[in-house]
């Protein structure tokens, strides 16, 4: 039992882990998440994941479930080299690259070869912790920004040799050898086959993806929770002292390089046969970007973070392709976010009713003046109605009104008074919802970009620690 300090203040010396701890809605989404533990939520969340094919027969929608359930995969990988180990590696998708192109060395008629793709997976897990190692050994004495610039060139030298190496000459061989397929990939691979098992279908790989991810989780989390993964985290926190307290150093960072490796090439290998080909560009930096995004917006280090951030960086680019979906999506992400953010919150329903007010008396004022402005040319099902005019040819208003959208949300931002920061809200609100309805909506591919970077950024700014990471706190 603790005791009281003499000649100390108890609220006093509590202050900075009150400081630390979250609040507002942060606090109410930590507390229902501490009442079940983690074993619990991964069990809900892949018992609603199994039911999602029954729920929906909908091809587009299954696939989207099973390349979450991949980038899961990948995703745990990476977390494990980058958020357990503190080992920042930009050449982590090359090992999904190399587990693809072995699929399809391994099984396929690129080659000739068919063996059984469970032995095939086997192999590519051995090979891929293989060149983990070797990558690891030249740079065991590299850490942050020199191990990044290391690794990030051996990932951009495997897509350059997967393009170019389309002539090879080979020892005992007259004429020149393709190896990789160049630009145009290695199509026709076999579909995955488990003990008499074969994948056909969409729904067949998003339940072997779904199996494949509990299995690393499990995998992960008791590596996690082991005296490596304690290691591991000594060594992210502070490298020097781990190792003059005795770690071994240059082994845990063999051993983190070899396991993510391992899990990047069976996600890869899985990858080549679910989508049956396998091209130099399903490796570029793009790809990297994405997977960074995931395990960043999760929070580094977090596995139930990994798999928040795989289902927003899959799924919500997919949903704004669909102009409907976009703006339900649009408007409620808008209002959550302004309840989350909003202090106090009771005014979040006066804030939308004066908006609404505020939108009629545009409408009205814009009807009364410029009677060549439709009101009604919103797009049907639009949440706003005839709440926003819209000029017919709208591009240049729209794009002038992104740049006063930016510049109202700086300004926002800036004004430390509550009342006028409410009044400043009503105009900028209007101006994000005119920009959506002229300009977002419209291009899909653009907006996808803007919706990533946008995230991260505000992300970075209210909460640095990922949306499920541990905030961390150095006591000196």
């Amino acid at each position: 039992m603790s005791q009281d300090k003499i000649g100390a203040d108890q609220w006093v010396s509590s202050y900075d882990k009150r400081k630390s701890a979250p609040t507002g809605i942060y606090a109410d989404i930590e507390r229902i998440r501490n009442k079940i533990p983690l074993w619990g939520w991964f069990a809900l969340l892949f018992a609603a994941s199994a039911i999602l094919p029954l729920v929906t027969s909908n091809a587009f929608v299954i696939r989207i479930g099973a390349n979450i359930a991949l980038m899961a995969v990948l995703g745990t990988g990476l977390n494990l080299v980058v958020g357990y180990a503190g080992l920042l590696d930009l050449g982590f998708i090359a090992f999904y690259g190399i587990g693809a192109y072995i699929y399809a060395y391994l099984s396929s008629e690129f080659t000739g070869l068919h063996l059984d793709t469970g032995i095939t997976l086997v192999v590519i897990t051995v090979i891929t912790a293989l060149f983990g190692l070797l990558l690891g050994l030249p740079s065991l004495r590299l850490v942050g920004d020199y191990l990044a610039i290391v690794t990030l060139g051996f990932g951009q030298m495997f897509v350059n040799l997967a393009t170019s190496l389309t002539r090879v000459n080979l020892p005992g061989q007259e004429d020149p050898v393709n190896l990789t397929g160049g630009p145009n990939g290695i199509p026709n691979l076999d579909p995955l086959n488990f003990f008499g098992f074969k994948t056909s279908t969409v729904t067949d790989y998003y339940y072997v993806l779904l199996a494949v991810l509990a299995v690393v989780l499990v995998v992960v989390y008791h590596l996690n929770r082991s005296r490596l993964g304690r290691a591991w985290r000594a060594l992210r926190e502070d490298e020097l002292a781990a190792e003059v307290m005795g770690m071994p150093t240059r082994h845990l960072k063999l051993q983190a390089f070899a396991i993510g490796s391992a899990i990047a090439g069976l996600s890869g290998g899985l990858f080549a046969s679910f989508q049956g080909a396998v091209f130099p560009a399903n490796f570029d930096i793009a790809l990297l970007i994405t997977l960074y995004a995931i395990i960043v917006l999760g929070g580094l280090g977090s596995l139930p973070g990994v798999l928040l951030g795989a289902v927003i960086m899959m799924a919500v680019p997919d949903i704004l392709r669909n102009a409907q979906l976009a703006g339900v999506l649009f408007y409620v992400g808008a209002i959550i976010t302004l309840f989350a953010t909003l202090k106090p919150r009771r005014l979040t329903l006066p804030l939308l009713a004066l908006l609404g007010v505020f939108g009629l008396a545009i409408t009205f004022v814009v009807a009364s003046t410029t009677p060549d402005i439709s009101a009604t040319l919103v797009p049907v099902g639009s949440p706003v109605g005839v709440w926003l005019p819209i000029p017919a040819d709208a591009t240049l208003v729209g794009n002038i009104a992104f740049f006063a959208a930016l510049f109202m949300a700086l300004f926002v931002s800036r004004i430390k008074d509550r009342t006028w920061r409410f009044i400043a809200l009503i105009p900028t609100l209007y101006l994000l919802a005119f920009v959506w309805e002229t300009r977002l909506s419209q291009e899909p591919s653009v907006t996808r970009l803007l919706f990533v970077g946008i995230l991260l950024v505000v992300l970075m700014i209210y909460r640095p620690n990922g949306l499920l990471g541990q905030k961390r706190v150095e006591v000196v």
